[in-house]
């Protein structure tokens, strides 16, 4: 695909201050997409459609938790929860169709008609899908709320987004529980709970609800209604709101995108003409960890469920065998996908591990192992076979994620470069995709057989793009540079309650602001800079983009995660790194560092220079000038999580959080850079 162009400049676009207009080259000769084939236009219309099809057809596999015991982490010694799962359990269309048609009429029982909302905070799991489907059977408007969100986040998805009722897994009903009295609306909540019971927490926030006059139902009560009275269908339009779904904001409180049925199926109707003939819709695997409160999880369990590619349900703690009890496999092993979705930082972690298991082997071995990375890479970019690699050098890796990946995706922020090369080349092909909440979820990605790097493929077939002048961060349209904007039928209906940041976000002929900077390749491949929030002057006049530094010094083994810092004092960048406190004696120990405990190794002066020349030897590798090699870090050793508010629920820096945790120490930073 050397010479592929992979999008094509629409005649007589384009001006002084914008781009031409690109689109995907079978859009720019019939039209973009607009739904999936054949003219299926509704959520619910996605499974008729796959259930008329293949009625029988097993998928939404789920595993049973049997047991959850604590104990010292194996490694380690920290304190750690380990589980016993069943084996995958399947269902077929026809199952899920009548369950769901039942499910929805048991919505309906309690005073839900069309265009009511639920609001549905709970992890990923086959009951959040079918919660999601059973609401679309009677017209209902989900509303999503991330189950990392804490109770206030919830309070206000549920009093903004207007539901009546209230979805959760047992586990989070003490959350409910919290914020009952400050949720007028809300007189239901439904709950789920694990095969093995519900905490003793959430029987008691049970009981202290029902004293509150709240009726708290299970999901089979909910259900055994609907079959003892059930309802036709109520199917929405094409234009009807399918979700409002409140964005991890990393700033302020979230805003409720409201996105139609007809956006998310003609997304699933533009992946469907790049999907690869090498994906068997019969017998290959997604597996469903990410939260499905995100958009790119949203879409992508859509597009299965239109499609008849099998889910299989996992969850991040779950994935390896690190968290299993002895014998018991991960949900990688067990499912043995061919499609993963991930964040940067699941790439990453991913990465760390194995260059951690090959830093233990022979010299030897490790000499052959990167040999093996860069031979790969090499022979991908020349469309030549790479079997005997993958066979010999590469099957434990491949291995340890089931074995059978055709294609990794990765969205959700920038991914380093050299991060795509080495899961390419270590265990399967990784595909770049970008999209937001404000496009139901994709508006460009990478195609299968294109091995390049540092790009998001092209606008997908449901949109159409250009680049406008940015001045006040210094890009420009004569250049191939500027803020994305994109319009098509995916494009989002406004914020909820906000028309005024609607009118500012979309221009009265149809053209969505993404926020985003971007440039186009010689051959129309999209390449996103930095968001235009995110692009800082520096003391020189330079402008620096946080993100893309980031996603560059991500690379470093030292890194579970780094925030760049910078502002118009600075001649250079400096950074609050994240390290893995699990592996600091490790390192240190490595480097021959002395310390009298390894609480005092992020503030010695000694480790935080071995990260500092590392990430140094990152920036070198990534081909950054001067004014982006950072010029002091500080080290906080508590590895960043949304539990803990330093991430978002899509796993994005809360940049404001993390400084203000690490305020002494970037005080001290900025000080021995005489910034203070």
């Amino acid at each position: 695909m050397l010479n592929t162009l992979y999008s094509l400049c629409m005649h007589g676009t384009g001006s002084t201050t914008e781009t031409a207009v690109h689109r995907y080259p079978t859009a720019a000769k019939r039209g973009l997409t607009e739904s999936a084939p054949p003219n299926v236009e509704t959520v619910y219309d996605a499974l008729l459609h796959r259930e008329r099809l293949e009625p029988d057809k097993t998928t939404m596999g789920r595993r049973r938790v049997l047991s959850v015991s604590q104990r010292p982490h194996d490694a380690t010694g920290r304190p750690w929860t380990y589980f016993r799962l069943g084996d995958y359990e399947w269902l077929t269309y026809r199952e899920i169709k009548r369950y769901t048609a039942a499910l929805g009429a048991g919505l309906a029982h309690l005073g839900l008609s069309a265009g009511g909302r639920v609001a549905i905070y709970a992890p990923t799991s086959r009951e959040w899908t079918l919660c999601m489907l059973a609401c679309y059977s009677q017209a209902l408007q989900v509303v999503t709320a991330y189950d990392t969100l804490g109770a206030e986040g919830l309070l206000h998805a549920v009093n903004e987004g207007e539901a009546r009722v209230v979805f959760v897994k047992a586990d989070q009903l003490p959350t409910v529980l919290r914020i009952a009295e400050r949720m007028p609306r809300v007189q239901t909540v439904v709950y789920y709970r694990d095969a093995y019971g519900m905490p003793a927490a959430a029987h008691a926030a049970l009981a202290a609800l029902r004293a509150l006059k709240r009726r708290v139902l299970a999901m089979d009560e909910v259900h055994a209604y609907g079959v003892a009275s059930p309802r036709d269908a109520v199917v929405a339009g094409r234009d009807d709101t399918a979700l409002v779904m409140y964005t991890s904001g990393t700033t302020g409180p979230p805003k409720g995108v409201l996105i139609a049925h007809g956006g998310l199926l003609a997304v699933c109707g533009a992946i469907h003409e790049l999907v690869p003939s090498t994906i068997d819709y019969g017998r290959d695997h997604v597996l469903s960890y990410l939260p499905l409160s995100h958009v790119l999880a949203f879409f992508v369990e859509t597009y299965c469920v239109y499609s008849g590619i099998r889910i299989g349900y996992g969850t991040p703690r779950t994935l390896t065998e690190e968290s299993m009890e002895p014998g018991g496999l991960g949900d990688l092993r067990a499912l043995r996908p061919a499609v993963m979705l991930g964040v940067p930082q699941v790439w990453n972690a991913m990465r760390a591990t194995v260059l951690r298991q090959v830093a233990r082997r022979p010299w030897a071995v490790q000499r052959l192992f990167h040999g093996a990375v860069a031979l790969k890479t090499w022979l991908v970019q020349r469309g030549l076979p790479t079997g005997l690699l993958d066979a010999v050098v590469f099957r434990r890796t491949r291995q340890a994620t089931g074995g059978r990946l055709k294609i990794a995706i990765t969205g959700g922020a920038p991914v380093n470069a050299r991060v795509q090369r080495f899961i390419a080349a270590a265990v399967c092909p990784m595909l770049h995709g970008y999209g937001l909440s404000e496009a139901s979820g994709l508006v460009a990605v990478q195609l299968p057989g294109d091995a390049s790097v540092a790009n998001v493929g092209p606008p997908v077939p449901s949109v159409e793009m250009k680049l406008v002048d940015a001045p006040d961060a210094g890009y420009y349209a004569r250049h191939g540079q500027g803020e994305v904007w994109v319009r098509g039928p995916s494009v989002f209906q406004g914020y909820l309650n906000d028309a005024e940041l609607t009118r500012r976000t979309v221009t009265a002929d149809g053209w969505l602001r993404t926020g985003d900077i971007g440039q186009w390749t010689p051959r129309g491949q999209l390449q996103i800079i930095d968001r235009r929030k995110n692009l800082v002057k520096l003391a020189h006049g330079e402008y620096v983009a946080l993100e893309a530094l980031e996603a560059a010094y991500s690379n470093s083994q030292y890194v579970a995660n780094i925030c760049v810092c910078a502002d118009a004092r600075m001649p250079r960048p400096c950074a609050v790194v994240n390290v893995d406190a699990a592996h600091l004696e490790r390192w240190a120990r490595d480097a021959g560092i002395a310390y009298v405990s390894p609480a005092d190794l992020p503030t010695s002066h000694a480790f935080v220079q071995l990260v500092l020349c590392d990430l140094a030897e990152a920036a070198r590798l990534n081909g950054l000038p001067r004014q982006e090699v950072l010029a002091d870090i500080c080290i906080d050793p508590v590895l960043w999580t949304p539990e803990n508010g330093m991430l978002t629920a899509a796993s994005k820096l809360r940049r404001a959080d993390i400084l203000r945790r690490n305020h002494s120490h970037v005080q001290e930073m900025y000080s021995r850079c005489g910034l203070l």
